[in-house]
């Protein structure tokens, strides 16, 4: 089959995977627009902390998330996942005595209660290097001449009425535009700003094995380095850091590590998540357009759940899969044109 692939974030790098995988002639375009994918953290964690429950099928998407990752670091040749424990700081009594009582319960769960009482420990969570793994992808698929840096236009919809391609997959995120003729779906922006912070200190740093989540978070990604986030906000859409969030952001870290020593930051970004109104993503068929299909609204747990519902895409599109009611994008149309 011949696939083109609008959009080369998350989204986009794995749906081409798996379709060249598959022996099929996958070609990829891209704007070149700031994408959350580039500047995502990519966390991965199978624990929700507000109620401290599993996420949404958890074992199934780490199951394919971490074969996935390994695949495409056997064909890149770098190392893409770093599997950490999470220590996730205890905010009070009350909240400690139930993530005891759920630690008998769910397997991702530690509870510490004589050695340290105000934290327990999540396993199974970790980080992907989304960045290093999306210039990898796009150095690879140029080098084959499968990668072309332009927007999508009108004579894309022409070759797939042509036959030029068998299907076309949209995979903008909220670079997503409406297009002519076609109904537009609910996948709406949030918006977040994380830092990456260095010291050369030895002691009063974040920890270095593992992420530290204290309602924010930071992940050790090198040597003195660690990404700290994120923040969420729903009525923006800028690109711009902000100050505040990173007075914030640092006032948050500080008082999780009390004897923070002296970090600096090297630097600020801010990404445009995309999330569906029921935080399920846009994995089939786009509605009432025959060959064009969808990977949209990843979100927060695009790295956890993007491998999934990739490859059940290709498999919809091979006709090997059926499609789900959790994920089918018609079920986000906001209005037909």
């Amino acid at each position: 089959m011949r696939i083109l692939v609008i959009g080369q974030g998350l989204a986009g790098t794995l749906v081409s995977h798996f379709g060249l995988e598959r022996g099929w002639d996958m070609h990829v375009i891209d704007a070149g627009l700031p994408s959350a994918s580039s500047v995502a953290a990519g966390m991965f964690n199978p624990m929700s902390f507000r109620r401290i429950v599993e996420v949404w099928e958890a074992e199934e998407h780490l199951l394919v998330m971490r074969q996935t990752f390994k695949n495409l670091e056997a064909i890149t040749g770098s190392q893409l996942l770093h599997e950490l424990p999470i220590h996730k700081k205890l905010a009070n009594s009350d909240y400690a005595r139930l993530w005891t009582e759920r630690s008998t319960q769910l397997q991702w769960l530690r509870s510490h209660p004589q050695q340290w009482p105000n934290e327990g420990t999540v396993v199974g969570g970790g980080w992907v290097n989304l960045p290093l793994l999306l210039s990898l992808w796009r150095q690879r698929l140029a080098s084959e001449q499968r990668f072309e840096q332009r927007p999508y236009h009108a004579d894309d919809m022409q070759g797939l009425e042509q036959g030029s391609w068998d299907a076309i997959i949209d995979c903008r995120g909220t670079n997503a535009g409406v297009e002519p003729g076609m109904p537009s779906l609910d996948i709406r922006a949030n918006r977040g700003e994380l830092l990456t912070i260095a010291s050369s200190a030895d002691t009063g740093t974040p920890p270095a094995t593992s992420v530290l989540n204290f309602g924010k978070w930071t992940i050790p990604t090198a040597t003195g380095e660690w990404r700290l986030g994120a923040s969420y906000e729903w009525n923006r859409t800028d690109l711009n850091p902000t100050q505040e969030t990173k007075a914030f952001l640092l006032s948050s870290l500080a008082t999780a590590v009390p004897d923070l020593g002296p970090v600096s930051v090297v630097d600020h970004l801010v990404g445009l998540r995309p999330v569906s109104r029921d935080r399920r993503p846009a994995a089939g068929p786009y509605p009432g357009v025959p060959g064009w299909f969808v990977l949209n609204g990843l979100g927060t747990r695009g790295v956890l759940i993007g491998p999934r519902w990739a490859s059940h895409l290709i498999r919809i599109i091979s006709k090997e899969a059926t499609q789900t009611t959790d994920t089918q994008p018609s079920r986000l149309i906001l209005k037909y044109p």
